[in-house]
């Protein structure tokens, strides 16, 4: 599991990495860009420890990553089969008015899956260890991966809409 390693740790997983700006914004976060084939992963750390993570296709057509690399970016934490996908619904589109003369073309956002990871305590299948939470934008060739709380360390809140303007 690289969310909640060290530096050294994912390192040791990943290779060396580069410089990349931060991810969140937030308080003493560091964040590093791991070459990864043909995707690029950006490891956010705050507190010394991986909090946050996007597996990002660094060429090809800019679609949301295929179901093989969405299972090979969420193996990077835990196993694909222990996923939760929960699809957004697309919104009906209305119905063009009759006799409208508008050229106007609205273009419609794709909406994002949203997925988590939960792992329970064996012995105490009620108790929570550790939770990540993600997305993938409907539209865009990326994942993100964050872990909102760490005992003994701040938590971490993210938001869809800011992270989609650094990432584009």
């Amino acid at each position: 599991m690289l969310l909640g390693a060290t530096k050294a740790d994912v390192e040791r997983v990943l290779g060396k990495p580069s410089i990349a700006p931060v991810l969140l914004g937030l308080p003493d976060e560091k964040t590093h860009a791991y070459s990864a084939g043909p995707f690029d992963i950006i490891v956010s750390y705050i507190g010394g420890l991986a909090r946050a993570m996007v597996v990002q296709r660094k060429g090809g057509p800019r679609v949301p990553l295929t179901p093989p690399e969405l299972n090979a970016a969420f193996s990077l934490n835990a196993p694909a089969a222990l996923w939760e996908i929960q699809p957004t619904e697309t919104p009906a589109k209305p119905a063009p008015k009759a006799g409208s003369k508008s050229r106007a073309t609205k273009i419609e956002a794709t909406p994002a899956t949203y997925f988590s990871f939960t792992e329970r305590d064996p012995k105490i299948k009620e108790k929570v260890g550790t939770e990540i939470f993600g997305w993938m934008p409907g539209d865009r060739p990326y994942a993100f991966f964050f872990l909102p709380a760490l005992p003994g360390q701040p938590p971490v809140l993210a938001s869809e809409w800011a992270l989609r303007g650094k990432l584009g």
